[in-house]
């Protein structure tokens, strides 16, 4: 069963290109660190360069619920890591930004960053894993005018860079529908987690191939945390 499913999940994965924006939307229920821990071991098997962009300590979170499930947290030790403010250190950091309230700032050492990556990676393209952004845009949430700010300095001109794919799991349950909704229409595609009859289900919501939406992969409780060998 772990096999049927996560060849599965690998091969949509695979069908995913730079310049996309994929939203994975969850609630404070699911177990969305082990589908990090599984996109982590999708990267490192098939040799896909990435870098996790931890938000406000949201890695460290996800970090200590893999160790108390016992599943191997050490994909992420290992992992290159922008650090977007936050206290605790967790992965290999590559470059650490101190400080949100200026958007400008933030836009142009997030960039600095972004090249950092890329000259780590060898300059090929690679993917953004973005934790923790949840909690950022709570804070935005009774400022629309740098609500809006944000989206459209820092997360609208990612879509569509040639050099780079962007994977944010975002809680549906935290942020208003307005700052949800926004994000829904510029990703390329919205994948939601849900756990249903003691399986976890990842749904296609939406997608730049009409013939995706509805598509649904499953798994059993009882296979979560086993690996896959390619």
């Amino acid at each position: 069963m772990a096999d049927r499913f996560e060849k599965s999940v690998f091969e949509y994965a695979g069908t995913i290109k730079p310049g996309e924006l994929v939203l994975v939307e969850y609630t404070s229920r699911e177990p969305v660190h082990l589908l990090l821990h599984k996109v982590l071991e999708y990267a490192r098997l098939n040799g896909i360069a990435f870098v996790i962009v931890d938000v406000l300590d949201g890695l460290h979170v996800m970090r200590t619920h893999l160790m108390l499930a016992g599943v191997d947290a050490s994909p992420i030790d290992s992992a290159p890591v922008i650090k977007i403010h936050g206290n605790v250190q967790t992965g290999t950091i590559i470059a650490k930004i101190n400080g949100l309230a200026e958007f400008s700032i933030l836009k142009r050492r997030f960039t600095e960053a972004l090249k950092m990556a890329k000259e780590v990676m060898g300059g090929k393209p690679f993917s953004r894993i973005i934790v923790g952004a949840t909690e950022f845009l709570q804070q935005l949430e009774t400022e629309p005018m740098r609500r809006e700010e944000f989206l459209a300095g820092i997360i609208r001109p990612m879509v569509g860079n040639p050099h780079t794919m962007g994977l944010v799991l975002i809680n549906r349950k935290r942020i208003g529908r307005a700052t949800l909704g926004e994000l829904e229409e510029m990703a390329t595609r919205v994948l939601a987690v849900d756990v249903r009859d003691d399986k976890l289900i990842i749904r296609v919501t939406k997608s730049v191939h009409f013939g995706e939406y509805g598509m649904e992969v499953e798994f059993d409780s009882q296979t979560i945390g086993e690996s896959y060998t390619k």
